[in-house]
């Protein structure tokens, strides 16, 4: 039986105080990029996932995204720039990060946020 899912602004039971690991970037230029991830559900076909994600401050370069992303930031903030382009995204504020963009996530503090990836 397939059943809805409550996401928890603080993850699972314990997750908010599990260490935090290295998290996978694109091309790296400043910061630490440590946090966790946990992924509330995900299908094979199509591809995509959705949960929770923590990430202390950093910055990394996109050449091209590599997905389809919704997210919505719970915690903290961070500024996307691209040519002719800067928007920052703070506590309460949805976006949208289409498979493809070519820039900067430019995170100075630490973000916590839900997503939807669709690849």
């Amino acid at each position: 039986m397939t059943l809805p899912i409550k996401f928890s602004p603080t993850g699972p039971e314990g997750w908010m105080t599990q260490a935090d690991v290295p998290q996978e970037t694109a091309t790296f230029i400043s910061g630490t990029p440590m946090g966790a991830d946990h992924a509330y559900f995900s299908r094979a076909n199509p591809k995509y996932r959705m949960g929770i994600w923590r990430s202390q401050p950093y910055t990394e370069f996109y050449d091209s995204y590599a997905a389809d992303e919704f997210m919505v930031v719970l915690e903290g903030s961070v500024t996307l720039e691209a040519e002719g382009f800067r928007e920052t995204y703070a506590k309460g504020d949805s976006f949208f990060v289409p498979k493809g963009f070519r820039g900067y996530w430019r995170q100075s503090e630490p973000m916590l946020k839900y997503y939807v990836i669709i690849e």
